[in-house]
């Protein structure tokens, strides 16, 4: 995920899927970015980043 965020259903989703979802009719269209999610996903691609040079 690059741009994971929260939806009113508590689960967590990839931003661009929103994007296609807008057209659509949904109960809820609160999106909360889950920022310790991304952090925990930009850590660990620095560390594979470190590892590969």
């Amino acid at each position: 995920m690059r741009d994971p965020h929260v939806a009113a259903d508590g689960f967590t989703y990839e931003a661009e899927a929103f994007r296609g979802w807008l057209n659509m009719k949904l109960e809820h269209s609160n999106l909360v970015p889950n920022r310790a999610l991304r952090s925990a996903i930009q850590e660990w691609l620095q560390q594979q980043q470190s590892s590969i040079t």
